[in-house]
């Protein structure tokens, strides 16, 4: 009997799943595919002498419907492997094979057995010293049990999970949000057994845990929130309770972006409520807000959620328009479920056209849609429905966008697209940022760039759009326009800037009042136009008093290293070294708490050590240099080769600066890094070094840099023809020093 083990059994199980990944992918029936994995599992004989090998041959014979084959293989190679760890593995493996045996015994559908591996799992969890590092057991113990239905379980693991919390001397602070995850926890499975009275007690219980929390207790507003969401669908009466207690735990200091963000939060956690309680029209109405995108959302869910509700309520008219509006945005979740909902509208006659039908057209081709045709052709699917919305409404400016960005986007015809998109901008609801661009492409495909420029400007539906605009302005537009049509650099920039002028309107007025776009609510995107159009005023308009003010909205609503790095850059346009100083340290640390993909401290490194020379605060160099140490060392040796020389320029800078007031400390370390100055093949690298030496007296040496740097130049540049006159200019500068330098009565 051939037994597959060690490098066998791994080949097979390679094999086999490669196999099961292409049945899968060619959407074989999943009955199928069990079958034949089942048969293929028993013609062989397997003995896994580890556990990941136990762990993937478990996974084989569940998918093949043999849960009991699972156990038995658990029961013996299992067992073996198990007690073959070391000691320090063994916990992790023991809590995912008590795991295993609940998936298969959940598969055999045994409901005392069940209960009982639930049982072993939690006893086994309990037992271990650092039961609480395995949260992902904890979560699916809790999960599992309660969709099993084996709520007792599931109250004996939160109570376990808390008795272990309490015990924990690092969760002091933590004590009464634990007691109260504990209540939320009771008053759930509760809930779920059919015991509404224990629930309710369970669910007050917590509230009042929370609400009686003594001060060195860490519970906030977010706490408070949390607390309402999960029990909104348990206590719907109670929401109001908690929506006061979070109000009352906002901090004074909290405005701007991060307050909206709290009451978008409120409105939703409000409008859940008031939908339990049967209060459907005030759920709607707080809705508005809620429906507001936030950044920190995984989707737009509340969208779909809004789009139940209207038709709930028979408000067809605005359900109509909220499904083509999602629909038209290409919505992540709302989108799919607009158009799904649009389909079922249509089949039974539903008020609310034409927007059913145009949902239904532009969905046809949209990718995130496009499943509602079915198997009907796009170009017939798109025509039809576009037919019988036009039918309905004849000249529409939602059927004319639809039809205008069909145009564009099946046959590229601009000169007939354009027209309608004209027509479609008199709704600016329909101006979001697609629109709005393929609106500015057809203008000059059909009337020229130049004459496009000067046509009425055409504002976007939201704050979200209108930066995207802009992005899409600087970056897109040569690649829509026809090979050799020649796009003005300065008016183009001054049309994005435009957009994101209008876009900060939009977000800031939303912020003042609360009221605007559902897409007027984002503190990201706010965040990042602000960067940009600060960009703009900073680099197109050499304003940087302009810009800063909008760094700073920026870091306000959600900071990201980018504006603290042009917050310094503004500082050293506007000469103010002092700031320039300050900047630069809160670009290093924030980068360093929160990451900067594009971190690269020697962009400013030598700023801050000229900044501190200025200042006369020279002694602060050696911290600079010490930073830029440190990050060279956690630079890996794959990236070094890219960013040697610009470390090689800034070493050199720093050291210049040094070097006027601690030449000592300066010349030792410049010693180490000269070799690498004409590597680095830059003219200013060379100048740097060779103004360093000069400083120092190093006369000779300073000289033969120069020289070395007059090698880098390259004629017709304008920069490098400042630096051959720099270079020249200190080069005799030099020879002059040296002069001076000599005693009068030596002659050479």
């Amino acid at each position: 009997m051939n037994i597959l083990s060690a490098s066998q059994l791994d080949a097979y199980l390679d094999q086999t799943e490669a196999a099961l990944e292409q049945q899968v992918e060619a959407e074989l029936d999943p009955e199928l595919i069990g079958a034949g994995l089942k048969t293929a599992l028993e013609s062989q004989h397997f003995h896994a002498d580890t556990m990941g090998g136990v762990r993937r041959l478990f996974r084989l014979w569940i998918r093949a419907r043999e849960p009991a084959a699972g156990l038995r293989l658990l029961d013996g190679d299992g067992r073996a492997a198990l007690a073959a760890l070391p000691g320090a593995e063994r916990p992790a493996w023991q809590v995912s094979a008590a795991i295993w045996r609940v998936e298969a015994r959940i598969a055999q559908g045994d409901r005392g057995a069940v209960q009982a591996a639930f049982e072993d799992v939690l006893a086994l969890l309990v037992s271990l010293p650092e039961s609480l590092a395995y949260d992902r057991a904890w979560e699916y113990l809790d999960e599992e049990s309660a969709a099993f239905g084996v709520h007792a379980v599931t109250r004996r693991c939160a109570e376990a999970r808390n008795a272990l919390q309490r015990a924990d001397p690092e969760r002091t602070t933590y004590r009464a949000w634990d007691d109260a995850q504990l209540a939320i926890r009771q008053s759930h499975s509760f809930a779920l057994e059919g015991d509404a009275t224990l629930a309710r007690q369970a669910g007050e219980r917590a509230i009042g845990i929370l609400a009686g929390a003594a001060p060195d207790q860490d519970i906030d507003h977010h706490d408070w929130l949390r607390v309402g969401n999960a029990l909104v669908q348990v206590l719907p009466d109670v929401v109001a309770g908690i929506v006061a207690q979070a109000r009352a735990r906002i901090p004074a200091a909290t405005v701007f972006f991060p307050r909206r963000n709290i009451d978008v939060r409120i409105a939703r956690l409000e409008a859940r409520a008031l939908h339990q309680q049967g209060a459907l029209d005030q759920a709607l109405a707080r809705l508005v807000l809620g429906r507001t995108a936030l950044h920190d959302d995984d989707d737009d869910r509340v969208s779909a959620l809004m789009l139940d509700w209207l038709l709930e309520a028979g408000r067809h008219d605005e359900a109509t328009r909220l499904a083509f509006e999602s629909v038209f945005h290409e919505r992540l979740v709302s989108a799919p479920h607009a158009a799904e909902a649009a389909k079922r509208a249509v089949a039974a006659s539903m008020p609310g056209q034409p927007y059913w039908h145009l949902a239904l057209a532009f969905a046809g081709m949209a990718n995130g849609t496009a499943h509602v045709r079915g198997d009907e052709n796009q170009a017939d699917w798109v025509g039809r429905h576009l037919a019988l919305a036009r039918a309905q409404a004849g000249a529409h400016p939602a059927a004319d966008a639809v039809e205008a960005m069909w145009l564009i986007e099946s046959a590229q015809q601009y000169q007939r697209a354009l027209p309608l998109l004209e027509s479609a901008a008199r709704d600016p609801s329909l101006m979001h940022s697609n629109v709005v661009f393929q609106l500015i492409v057809a203008r000059m495909r059909v009337h020229g760039v130049q004459a496009a420029l000067a046509m009425p400007f055409v504002p976007t539906s939201n704050g979200v759009s209108s930066y995207n605009v802009g992005v899409m302005l600087r970056y897109n537009l040569d690649d829509a326009l026809p090979e050799g049509v020649t796009v003005p650099e300065e008016p183009i920039r001054a049309l994005g800037a435009r957009y994101y002028q209008t876009g900060l309107a939009r977000f800031e007025a939303f912020v003042a009042s609360g009221e605007g776009n559902s897409r007027d609510g984002d503190a990201h995107t706010y965040s990042m136009l602000c960067n940009n159009l600060a960009i703009h005023y900073r680099y197109d308009k050499s304003d940087a008093a302009a810009a800063l003010p909008l760094h700073h909205k920026g870091i306000a609503a959600s900071p990201f290293s980018e504006h603290f790095e042009g917050v310094m850059r503004s500082h050293q346009k506007l000469g103010n070294d002092s700031a320039v100083v300050d900047s630069a340290e809160h670009l290093w640390h924030f980068s360093a708490d929160h990451g900067y993909s594009r971190h690269d401290p020697t962009d400013y490194v030598d700023d801050a050590a000229a900044a501190l020379h200025r200042l006369g605060r020279d002694t602060d160099i050696a911290i600079w240099l010490q930073r830029l140490d440190d990050w060279w060392a956690s630079v890996g040796q794959d990236e070094r080769a890219d960013n040697q020389n610009n470390y090689t320029r800034a070493l050199v800078s720093v050291l210049y600066y040094m070097a006027q007031t601690q030449p000592d400390d300066a010349m030792l370390r410049l010693e180490s890094v000269l070799p690498s100055v004409p590597g680095a093949g830059s003219p200013y690298t060379s100048s740097i070094a060779a103004d360093t030496l000069r400083s120092l007296g190093q006369f000779e040496r300073s000289q033969a840099m120069y020289r070395d740097g007059l090698r880098y130049i390259k004629s017709g540049d304008d920069w490098h023809e400042s630096q051959r006159t720099a270079i020249l200019q200190n080069l005799e500068e030099c020879k002059r020093l040296q002069r001076e330098a000599k005693p009068w009565w030596k002659l050479w």
